[in-house]
């Protein structure tokens, strides 16, 4: 990795992290209870990384989190690939955690743009 792309990664996670925190802080506000923050499977797995899993009620909510310059911008961040490996992240977290089994289950999008609150796309895909 050359320092300008070292650089640039740690820009990037930063700005992940912050964006995440304040999507926090937003469920948190809202009523939701976070259960688990970037939550990973080991590496080879197949299996991405999830953001955010939160729980409202008896909604169970696997958020992806972007930051970008627009709305739509960050939308359609979200591949159809990433999608998959979340939805399968979801289902080892749920098997993993067998009380949730009678959550409804949805998969959310938080997009934060420059200076606004985080904007909740709640059922944003299915898997």
């Amino acid at each position: 990795m050359t320092p300008s792309s070292s650089a640039s990664f740690v820009k990037a996670e930063r700005r992940g992290r912050m964006a995440e925190t304040l999507c926090v802080i937003r469920l948190t506000l809202t009523g939701w209870r976070i259960l688990a923050r970037r939550l990973k499977a080991k590496a080879g797995t197949g299996l991405g990384e999830v953001d955010i899993v939160a729980r409202h009620g008896n909604t169970l909510a696997f958020i992806e989190v972007k930051a970008r310059a627009t709305f739509d911008a960050g939308l359609e961040s979200v591949t159809p690939a990433q999608r998959a490996r979340i939805a399968r992240s979801a289902d080892v977290y749920l098997q993993r955690r067998p009380e949730l089994g009678g959550c409804n289950i949805r998969f959310d999008v938080m997009v934060l743009r420059n200076g606004l609150i985080p904007r909740h796309i709640a059922d944003a895909w299915r898997p």
